[in-house]
């Protein structure tokens, strides 16, 4: 007997493909980070979202797209924007009941791929508050980012 991979927990490729559209729709539509993807092709980025997200949740599904620093490289991604796409991907897992595990595993596995989207690792987007936030802290309440 072999053990059920976080993909067929979540439900499959049904399911997974409903939750990558709601969540890259979130993306696209964002008030803070949509300016990001308008030149994107919606359909696109909904298909390579599902490939990454198959393969890591243990789905025999490979990843065709460019590697995840070289399809980011062009662009300026602060810190900030990279933790806005991880804030709206953990209200997406919520909005579909994810399991916990299942969300769990999602979002460190996200967040593992930081260095690669994003050279700013200290997610402050104000310079200027930079200098107040040591390396690795979050910003203190009250503070600009």
């Amino acid at each position: 007997m072999t053990e059920r991979t976080l993909y067929e927990e979540l439900g499959g490729e049904a399911v997974l493909r409903r939750i990558i559209d709601r969540f890259v729709d979130r993306l696209f539509d964002d008030v803070m980070i949509g300016y990001l993807f308008r030149a994107a092709d919606r359909a696109r980025v909904k298909e390579k979202e599902f490939e990454h997200a198959a393969e890591h949740l243990g789905a025999p599904i490979p990843y065709t797209g460019r590697p995840v620093a070289a399809a980011h490289a062009p662009h300026r991604i602060r810190g900030g924007q990279f933790m806005r796409r991880v804030q709206i991907l953990k209200e997406t897992l919520t909005e579909f009941g994810v399991p916990a595990t299942i969300a769990e595993h999602w979002v460190s596995h996200t967040l593992g791929l930081r260095a690669l989207v994003t050279a700013d690792e200290d997610g402050v987007c104000d310079p200027s508050q930079r200098e107040r936030v040591p390396a690795g802290a979050a910003p203190e309440k009250g503070t600009q980012k």
